[in-house]
């Protein structure tokens, strides 16, 4: 019987774009993720969250509330930015966990779940992009994603994928810097 030979130069790539397609790490996104009935049954987890929305000293300090109070505090940590404060929901803690759900669906490297890698960060603080442009390096070139955002200036971020497996590491940190934190962001 003839068996097919895989050259053995092309089997490492082979393997190596396997395990990239199913080890991305996620997490588990329940239906009710990011709602108050939610982070008071997963309160740590859920504080975790909020990394890009307050500092560690803040984090603490909900953390150290007792669990009878967990909601309560919970609620008025929401409240401070909720924008429409007359609306039953808020609209920005609803949003916050939307993009952390779409980061973790579609960022996640093997190692890290979509939130916490850099194109997972930007994507939660600064939401959507106003275009992205990618480019497929070949011949052993590393990829590029280009994730512009328009306002109020244009900033252009460029993530690079430095392993070939879609692990892509912001190479400008200083311009979200700036959108972020001196302007604002979205």
């Amino acid at each position: 019987m003839i068996r097919p030979r895989i050259p053995t130069l092309l089997f490492p790539l082979l393997l190596l774009a396997a395990v990239s397609l199913w080890a991305r790490k996620q997490p588990e996104m329940p239906e009710n993720f990011g709602t108050d009935e939610w982070a008071v049954a997963h309160y740590q987890e859920a504080v975790g969250y909020l990394k890009y929305l307050t500092d560690n000293k803040d984090r603490q300090k909900l953390l150290s509330v007792p669990e009878k109070l967990r909601l309560e505090a919970w609620g008025e940590f929401w409240n401070k930015l909720d924008p429409v404060s007359v609306s039953p929901e808020n609209e920005y803690r609803d949003a916050y966990f939307a993009r952390i759900e779409h980061a973790n669906l579609n960022y996640g490297t093997i190692l890290l779940p979509g939130w916490l890698t850099d194109r997972g960060e930007t994507y939660v603080r600064l939401g959507p992009p106003n275009s992205i442009e990618r480019f497929t390096m070949r011949a052993g070139g590393k990829d590029l994603e280009v994730w512009s955002y328009w306002t109020p200036r244009e900033v252009n971020l460029v993530f690079l994928d430095r392993t070939g497996v879609g692990d892509f590491y912001l190479l400008n940190p200083g311009d979200m810097i700036d959108q972020v934190f001196i302007y604002g962001g979205r």
